[in-house]
């Protein structure tokens, strides 16, 4: 099993040297764009709670030049280096990571280096400490093209198996990268992840009333396959069907293997395309209000590593529905409504329950606003910090 931190005193007599840190995010590529997802606020937000938490050390943030993150410019111990050949064509972007990008790597001199996004160029420098972000390439391997499968498939393990460690956002995705991978559990570390420091500001006042003229359900994510929106929306127009609520459903997210225009027909053919908005990518400052105004999350995806919009809904005081698997359960802690995701009629009863049950709906948002606390980037900084430390002070031990 892995270990949630590591432990002893050589790590952090490593971090008080201060360290010199290469944070490789061009693998993000177009989602450090705003309204992409969750990467670009995870990754600004986690730099600067380690840069704050350790001044003493030197943070190189390499970045594409089409998504620079200026949120991290007023810190004087971090360096942004923009980086022109990673194109916003992924083909491009990933033949330049694995080639002429080691070397701006090892230009910065690192003394290890923090991979933000599930791999890391072979040639690159070492130490390394690899973030795992996602593993749908093995778990829904249909909704990518063969070829990106094959190459994510390749690049995840190349990557994961060769890192000094690895760290995952929760104990279920941990267990999927040992199942799946055969990773060792000893190089594997659990750091959850934060919220966004708009978000986590709303817990410090009461939840504000709904204020919406028309009730809604409110879905959060990118549109991919494994997000589960055609049992979503199954169990949204049987509902509609007997009249058992008079909400509508808003989706927010972009592109991706399906499309608004797939969502709009499927809406159509259900009989209930008046009722369903797609609303498209909404930038990260700008989604408290979607959840503050909606009745409930419903959020059935069928695989996630973490799951950032219950966490998000739950800071909120937005009740939460969500699948029973994976890391959800996990992230949720016993403050959500958990549903079977492959069971439509389960999904629909789930919903009804909590739009129509005001006790239940009460209880879901106390104990969500109290689950959400236990998230911060302070403390996930604390924790991957004492990661990075270490792998360094273990490289350090070894090079004599």
């Amino acid at each position: 099993m892995a270990r949630p931190e590591p432990t002893g005193t050589g790590a952090g007599d490593a971090v008080a040297a201060g360290l010199r840190v290469a944070v490789d995010a061009v693998a993000a590529g177009a989602g450090l764009l705003p309204g992409a997802g969750p990467l670009r606020h995870t990754t600004v937000n986690l730099v600067a709670a380690l840069a704050d938490l350790a001044p003493h050390c030197s943070w190189h943030v390499l970045c594409p030049a089409f998504a620079p993150l200026h949120e991290l410019s007023r810190r004087p111990n971090i360096r942004a280096h923009s980086m022109r050949f990673a194109a916003r064509v992924r083909p491009v972007r990933v033949l330049y990571q694995n080639t002429g990008y080691a070397l701006a790597l090892r230009r910065v001199h690192p003394d290890v280096t923090l991979h933000t996004v599930n791999v890391a160029p072979p040639f690159g420098p070492r130490p390394r400490v690899v973030m795992l972000r996602s593993l749908q390439c093995f778990t829904h391997p249909r909704q990518f093209g063969w070829l990106r499968r094959a190459y994510l498939q390749f690049a995840l393990r190349r990557s994961l198996l060769g890192a000094d460690r690895v760290v995952a956002g929760t104990s279920a995705a941990a267990r999927d990268a040992q199942r799946l991978l055969g990773l060792d559990p000893k190089r594997l570390r659990i750091v959850p992840h934060g919220l966004a420091p708009h978000i986590a500001s709303a817990l410090e006042k009461p939840p504000p009333a709904r204020q919406s003229e028309r009730p809604y359900l409110l879905a959060v994510s990118a549109l991919y396959g494994h997000k589960n929106y055609p049992r979503l929306l199954q169990a949204f127009a049987s509902l509609r069907r007997r009249n058992a609520i008079p909400h509508h459903l808003h989706i927010v997210g972009a592109d991706a293997d399906l499309t608004a225009a797939d969502l709009r027909r499927m809406a159509t053919d259900l009989g209930i395309g008046d009722a369903v908005a797609l609303l498209g990518p909404v930038p990260h400052d700008r989604i408290a209000a979607h959840y503050q105004r909606a009745d409930a999350l419903v959020y059935v995806s069928l695989a996630e590593t973490f799951g950032h919009p219950p966490l998000e809904a739950m800071a909120l005081g937005c009740p939460v529905i969500a699948s029973n698997t994976t890391s959800l359960p996990e992230i949720t802690g016993g403050a959500a409504q958990l549903v079977d995701p492959t069971d439509v009629q389960a999904i629909a009863s789930a919903i009804e329950r909590v739009v129509t049950q005001p006790r239940l709906r009460a209880e879901l948002v106390d104990c969500g606003r109290q689950r959400a606390r236990d998230f911060t980037w302070t403390r996930a900084a604390q924790r991957l910090l004492a990661v990075l430390g270490e792998v360094a002070n273990a490289s350090a031990s070894t090079a004599y």
